[in-house]
């Protein structure tokens, strides 16, 4: 091969590694720029994330600044971390003993009520019923072992829209149901007396 075809030989090889430099530099660059975009969008959503998590622990910190001004018991539980909070009231209307506090989650406090109410199926009912449906608010009647009525309401807590935990209280109507029933019993009871009065008169 004389000199003239060794320099084109020389000439084109360089050419090509030039070119195909030039493509893989180009793909370089491509893919970093994909990379950047990825890293981009993952922050924003990072960023949202980090706020929404401030917004729901300001907000239940407020809540809690308020568990203990109301009689009724009242449980509020995150769903960051299924934190549970209660009032004293709480604790003392479901009989719970200081040393299991610790250490109580949702299936030891789950186990404790059942413990406690008359009708532990429908009680777990109301339970499954109101998890399957968390944007719902509940109101039912709970009736425990010892004679007590507790009016039981669920509401969902939501900071700007979203929700975050959910708070139920407990309210003690024992003896509004029982003055109910007494009402409802003696409406039963009155018409028959006044027709055996009648029936006596005549």
């Amino acid at each position: 091969m004389d000199q003239s075809n060794t320099g084109a030989a020389l000439a084109a090889g360089h050419t090509e590694l030039v070119n195909r430099l030039a493509q893989e530099l180009t793909e370089a660059r491509r893919q970093y720029a994909a990379v950047k975009q990825r890293l981009s969008t993952a922050t924003r959503t990072l960023e949202a994330r980090t706020q929404e998590l401030t917004e729901a622990r300001a907000a239940l910190a407020l809540l809690l600044a308020t568990l203990d001004s109301t009689t009724d018991a009242v449980l509020a539980v995150g769903y960051f971390g299924r934190a549970m909070h209660f009032n004293s009231r709480f604790i003392e209307m479901w009989r719970i003993a200081p040393e299991r506090l610790p250490t109580l989650n949702d299936n030891a406090l789950l186990a404790m009520q059942l413990a406690q109410v008359r009708d532990p199926g429908r009680f777990l009912e109301e339970f499954e019923r109101r998890r399957s449906l968390p944007d719902s608010e509940h109101l039912s009647i709970i009736e425990m072992t010892d004679g007590r009525v507790l009016e039981c309401q669920v509401l969902p807590q939501r900071v700007n829209g979203k929700r975050i935990g959910v708070v139920t209280t407990y309210h003690d109507v024992t003896d509004r149901e029982r003055l109910g029933r007494l009402v409802s019993a003696l409406e039963i009871e009155m018409p028959r007396e006044v027709a055996e009065a009648k029936a006596t008169t005549w």
